[in-house]
């Protein structure tokens, strides 16, 4: 397996410090970067397209779950820990799908299982990927009173919208309550996560239309009317995933 990278950010270098001492024994643990304020956070996901964050819930400049969306528009399936010490926080915190939360003090035995956790859910993830890349050509989609099966090759994009996900191909759109997430594990390497709330097929994508001052790209696709998003901090990891040239 690849090593873990994590990132942090608190504002007091202490607790950095700590971290990253506790961190650095671990087993695949790989600190790529450590600040003190919200944006150099995210100037380094951007960089660095790490598997896990470790962030303050106060930050001088943003607060941690703000800034933790922020990060997850850049790498939506990044791990989040959040760090307080204010227990109160923990409800919002596990709204935004955390892996955890750490209170101060820092308890040393509480980071290492919080790590362990997260390490195997990401060596477990690969280890899927990989089998389903080799075997997957169709998704099963639950309908609620049925279940459909689609050949993954048919699918234009899949797009989270309130509590369903729309699922458009080239016989229709299909409605789940299946989640991106759950979807997203059963996919092949064509598909890339462009937006938070979109994963487009890039063996379908036609053209990319830019408009001025906005924050997304629209993705236009083969014989579909329909358009995804993509999320211009995304644009650049999409040619490298796609092996395109800019």
């Amino acid at each position: 397996m690849l090593p873990v990278k994590i990132v942090m950010a608190d504002d007091e270098p202490g607790v950095l410090l700590l971290l990253c001492s506790i961190l650095c024994k671990l087993e695949g643990a790989l600190v790529v970067g450590t600040t003190e304020n919200a944006n150099n956070a995210i100037a380094i996901v951007r960089e660095q397209c790490p598997d896990v964050a470790f962030l303050d819930i106060e930050l001088p400049d943003m607060k941690g779950i703000e800034l933790a969306e922020k990060l997850r528009e850049i790498q939506p399936n990044i791990a989040i820990v959040f760090i307080t010490a204010h227990q109160e926080y923990s409800l919002d915190a596990f709204k935004l799908y955390a892996s955890d939360y750490i209170l101060k003090p820092i308890d040393q035995e509480r980071v290492k299982s919080t790590y362990q956790r997260i390490y195997q859910m990401l060596k477990m993830a690969e280890n899927s990927n990989n089998t389903s890349c080799v075997q997957t050509t169709r998704i099963s989609i639950n309908l609620g009173n049925e279940r459909v099966f689609v050949k993954l090759d048919e699918i234009f994009y899949i797009e989270k919208a309130g509590r369903h996900t729309l699922i458009y191909c080239i016989n229709g759109e299909f409605k789940t309550r299946q989640t991106l997430q759950e979807l997203e594990r059963h996919l092949g390497k064509s598909f890339f996560r462009s937006h938070k709330s979109f994963i487009i097929n890039t063996d379908r994508i036609e053209r990319i239309v830019s408009f001025p001052n906005s924050s997304y790209y629209e993705v236009k696709f083969n014989n579909c009317k329909d358009k995804a998003l993509l999320s211009r901090d995304r644009m650049h990891e999409l040619m490298k995933y796609s092996n395109y040239n800019l």
